[in-house]
């Protein structure tokens, strides 16, 4: 193994090395030489943190523009529903003589706030592929265009077709930011960072939701308008952020790879020469072997793909959906005499502060810990609020003078999720993922997520007609408890560990994660016997 040693090489032979590392280092087309390498004995602390919030502001609003397309059905459908109702209506499916009016029916509207999630699932199956082909900075700018057209689609609808095509363009563009996003985030941070920002990205989700409820009170054309400047604003900024260093290295573009982490790092060149190292020997190492889809039986190939897949579904299972559909109902319960945006606008708060907070304790108290606390509290919340719904079915002359309780438990629940179930699987997933099968593993995962979206919606109004509303919760209820399992026995924690460190842990012949310390070794190995971080 070639390690970096920690006495780095001094600045005045900077030019000198960078000059020989195209000869002696290994890239992808050198397969003779493999290092890998271990920084885990440096100290990245003083790695400036302003630079790394810049480069992933892009990906972060990447996830704030989902956030408006998935909040902007409520309070745009009630204006839809609210217009067929005292409007009369002429011909051509349900629209009068202005052709700027448009009108929908029930059906309609329901295609149109599904839609978004077929959009997604697209996105998710060819995100993967398209971020190892062209790039993650190139693919995000991407989806900021699918966003902008997506946006003014619905914006200049005339027809329900182009609301249609619109959302699902919007999904579309939400999918693949949902793959690429998370690995940029990833590949562009230090470890100390990694955790922080990659919360955010739920954050920012909520955040966007919150824009849309704000936005509530506006015609719906206008709110579309005004979302889209977001993704406007931002892919000009995207323009100005580097690449990730570790798509450039496996391009065999080490100048911008380098040019890449001095932009990230500062001018910290000893730092940059370390890291620049690492991401080479971990190039090389990928590139020596010959991915095969028949890797994924392998553990370090399957067992993250697993757990990724794991707690997309417990995510979804959580009963969110639950709790927010009957939000308006859980207020009216309390008594209080608050408007439908006003009651939005408040629960996407909550949404927003717990998310926000995400990014604080996920640091403090890892990803392990962090995730048990939440869905041990978003289990408890959920199978109360089924009781509170048992006892108004059976009782409600009881259960309304206690109409407190699940206002209450709702917005709890709305907390704990939005603390760690909710941002934590993209997070967890972005982490565990070995580099040689981020593409399609990212995809998979993202893909789980969206799809167990889709599932849970459709078939939610069918758990209430045959199992009550208190069934319901419980049933969500017994599956948080089945997460709860996952992240004791299943769940690794991949706080302050480097990407080696965590492949580590899924590989049959490694019984720990690598100790601290660096050296330099140097092996010259034939492809068939490198070793391997599977």
């Amino acid at each position: 193994m070639a390690a970096i040693n920690k006495a780095f090489v001094p600045d005045d032979d900077f030019k000198e090395t960078s000059s020989r590392r195209r000869q002696d280092r290994p890239t992808p087309n050198n397969k003779g030489t493999v290092c890998h390498v271990d920084i885990d004995g440096i100290d990245d602390s003083r790695a400036p943190k302003l630079s790394q919030i810049l480069a992933t502001l892009p990906a972060l609003l990447g996830a704030f523009v989902l956030g408006t397309y998935l909040g902007w059905a409520s309070p745009v459908m009630p204006q839809f529903k609210l217009t067929n109702s005292s409007t009369t209506t002429g011909g051509n499916n349900g629209q009068d003589e202005n052709v700027w009016h448009l009108l929908l029916d029930e059906d309609q509207m329901s295609w149109v706030g599904s839609l978004i999630n077929v959009g997604a699932v697209v996105g998710c199956l060819c995100g993967g592929y398209l971020m190892d082909r062209f790039g993650r900075k190139v693919i995000l700018a991407v989806v900021f265009l699918l966003y902008i057209v997506g946006y003014l689609l619905i914006t200049l609808a005339v027809d329900p077709s182009m609301l249609y095509v619109g959302r699902i363009v919007g999904g579309l563009a939400g999918g693949i930011c949902c793959v690429v996003a998370p690995s940029y985030i990833g590949e562009t941070t230090t470890i100390s960072m990694r955790g922080a920002l990659g919360m955010l990205f739920s954050a920012m989700m909520s955040a966007g939701i919150l824009a849309t409820s704000l936005l509530g009170w506006l015609d719906w054309r206008w709110i579309s308008a005004i979302c889209t400047i977001f993704p406007v604003v931002v892919l000009v900024g995207v323009i100005f952020v580097p690449d990730s260093p570790y798509f450039l290295v496996k391009q065999g573009r080490l100048d911008e790879a380098e040019g890449s982490l001095l932009w990230l790092r500062g001018n910290n060149h000893n730092y940059v020469k370390a890291e620049l190292s690492r991401i080479e020997a971990l190039v090389a190492e990928d590139a020596a072997q010959d991915f095969k889809f028949s890797d994924i039986i392998r553990p370090g190939v399957y067992k993250p793909v697993l757990i990724g897949i794991g707690l997309m579904v417990i995510q979804q299972l959580s009963g969110i959906n639950a709790a927010l559909f009957n939000s308006v109902d859980i207020f009216r319960l309390s008594g209080s005499s608050l408007d439908g945006l006003v009651s939005a606008v408040i629960l996407n708060f909550v949404l927003l502060i717990a998310a926000l907070s995400s990014s604080v304790l996920v640091e403090r108290l890892g990803r392990k810990m962090l995730f048990l606390l939440s869905e041990s509290l978003t289990c408890l919340s959920v199978v109360a609020l089924g009781g509170y719904f048992y006892v108004l079915e059976n009782d409600p002359a009881t259960a309304q003078r206690f109409g407190w309780v699940p206002l209450t438990l709702l917005i709890t629940f709305i907390a704990v999720f939005a603390a760690g179930v909710g941002p934590l699987p993209w997070l967890v997933a972005g982490e565990v993922m070995p580099a040689k099968f981020k593409g399609p593993g990212s995809s998979i995962v993202a893909f789980t997520n969206w799809i167990t979206s889709f599932i849970v919606t459709k078939v939610f109004i069918d758990m209430q007609r045959s199992l009550t509303n208190a069934g319901t919760f419980w049933v969500f209820g017994s599956l948080c408890f089945v997460g709860i399992l996952f992240g004791i026995f299943i769940l690794p924690e991949t706080k302050g560990k480097t990407p080696e460190q965590i492949q580590a842990l899924f590989a049959t012949n490694v019984s720990e994660p690598p100790k601290s310390g660096v050296n330099i070794n140097s092996t010259t190995t034939s492809s068939v016997d490198q070793p391997s971080h599977f």
